[in-house]
């Protein structure tokens, strides 16, 4: 019988073989079940999803939805900050889920969603699904008017207003295939923090033996290093998949 697929695709078997070419030996890979593998999977995915906002399968993401809406995952509004379309930022807003396909809706309002002040137009959206970031590039003097005097008073106070704006979008890879074709690098990460979930429950040892044929090898792991290296690696991929930090000094 097949392992049950996860939401990256990797399933129990694939994990088994990893370990069994990172840290274990073949004895001690076969001795976890195929449940305990795929829990670990799925925390390692969680992780990804919290830390890095990766979803692994496609999903209908809305702000304050209204009743009868259909969606998969409700979200905050996101924060009008003052500089928004000062200099060339051009309305720039980076949204939180990765990887991003498609902007449905975009909105201006303040307070709450009941007060819509401006809703942007389609064709002033540009997207970035790379990064996952929005610009705005308005396409239509004649219904900007009514967003321009919003907004001067807002620009002209230097005035930071919380989840002011709200995005909704669609996000996630379709399944475990497109993932495989376009992003290795998610499921040698997804992998490696199974690994570290493993060595968390204290189930992987630093140091163990083999035998065969008269034939003794001693192998030993140092899980400070690969933890170190996995850390490493989601710093990088964090930073391809939303750009690289930077710090004001």
């Amino acid at each position: 019988m097949p392992d049950p697929i996860t939401k990256s695709g990797i399933t129990a078997a694939d994990l088994r073989a990893y370990l069994f070419g990172i840290v274990c030996h073949l004895k001690k890979a076969e001795s976890f079940s195929d449940g305990y593998l795929e829990n670990k999977i799925r925390q390692a995915e969680d992780q990804l999803a919290r830390d890095l906002g990766i979803l692994f399968k496609k999903t209908v993401i809305k702000c304050e939805p209204q009743p009868g809406d259909q969606f998969d995952l409700e979200e905050p509004a996101y924060d009008y900050e003052s500089d928004f379309f000062l200099g060339e930022r051009w309305g720039w807003l980076r949204v939180r889920r990765y990887p991003v396909r498609s902007v449905e809706r975009m909105v201006f309002a303040f307070p709450n969603i009941e007060s819509k002040v401006f809703t942007v137009p389609a064709a002033w959206i540009r997207l970035d699904k790379l990064f996952g970031v929005i610009r705005l590039v308005p396409a239509q003097a004649a219904i900007y008017a009514p967003m321009t005097a919003y907004l001067l008073s807002l620009i002209g106070g230097g005035r930071d207003i919380p989840q002011a704006i709200f995005v909704d979008y669609t996000a996630g890879f379709d399944g475990p295939d497109e993932i495989k074709v376009h992003d290795q690098d998610i499921l040698e990460l997804v992998k490696r923090l199974a690994v570290l979930e493993i060595a968390a429950d204290g189930l992987l040892p630093a140091s163990f033996s083999s035998s065969g044929d008269g034939i003794t090898q001693s192998f030993s792991w140092d899980l400070k290093t690969y933890r170190e290296d996995t850390r490493t690696k989601e710093s990088h991929l964090r930073d391809r998949i939303k750009g690289v930090r930077l710090a004001v000094v």
